[in-house]
């Protein structure tokens, strides 16, 4: 670093806050990008709950060698960035079966973007809007999120709020109960990773899950 850029940067240290800042939230984001090669899990009630919710939305395999859980926030970039690996798993690997838990954790507008999946899973339109919800780019406002839903083929309808209630506090307290710091967080067979997981990095959690069978009791 110059002196000249030193002497800059004392001048103005909201400049120079800024630019920590920033650089912290990179470093932050990278790390999100990183997960580690995900801590074991045995089959406890908490896991077995996290597999055998009914109204989680779910694709893929009747009968799966491996299944993958994600939890997700539609606000959260490394979500929308990682969504579309688990469509083009889903259409690679027959053996495996995805499940979804919309959990809102960043502000109203992921609590009103997860109830208008959720009021689309009852209509059998859930991949739907979940994918055109994950694709959208800005400010996901009320009337946005309701023209999403209508356009991907789905009525934006929010009366069933008990049921989805319900659903939504199932998803909270299984991600707690995992003890996970933040979205997208991911059990893959009997391992649980937290951070986005590219094309690479999702076929090899699953391969890995493949070997090791799904979680066993303890």
């Amino acid at each position: 670093m110059t002196s000249r850029f030193r002497l800059s940067l004392a001048r103005r240290p909201r400049l120079a806050l800024a630019l920590a800042v920033a650089a912290g939230a990179a470093v932050s984001l990278w790390l999100r990008w990183l997960p580690e090669e995900g801590r074991r899990v045995t089959l406890t009630p908490v896991v077995a709950g996290v597999l055998s919710d009914p109204g989680s939305p779910a694709a893929g395999a009747g009968r799966p060698q491996v299944i993958v859980v994600v939890f997700t926030d539609y606000q959260c970039p490394i979500c929308k960035a990682t969504d579309p690996a688990l469509d083009r798993l889903l259409a690679a690997d027959p053996t495996v079966r995805v499940i979804w838990k919309d959990w809102p954790i960043r502000g109203p507008q992921s609590d009103l973007a997860a109830r208008t999946a959720l009021a689309a899973h009852a209509q059998g339109r859930y991949r739907e809007v979940h994918a055109a919800l994950m694709a959208a780019r800005g400010p996901l406002t009320p009337e946005r999120i309701a023209a999403i839903a209508r356009t991907a083929g789905a009525d934006p309808d929010l009366s069933a709020t008990r049921e989805i209630d319900a659903q939504l506090k199932r998803h909270a307290a299984q991600a707690f109960g995992l003890g996970l710091s933040g979205t997208p967080a991911y059990l893959v067979g009997p391992y649980l990773l937290e951070g986005g997981l590219d094309d690479r990095r999702l076929r090899h959690a699953v391969e890995k899950a493949r070997r090791a069978g799904p979680p066993k009791p303890s």
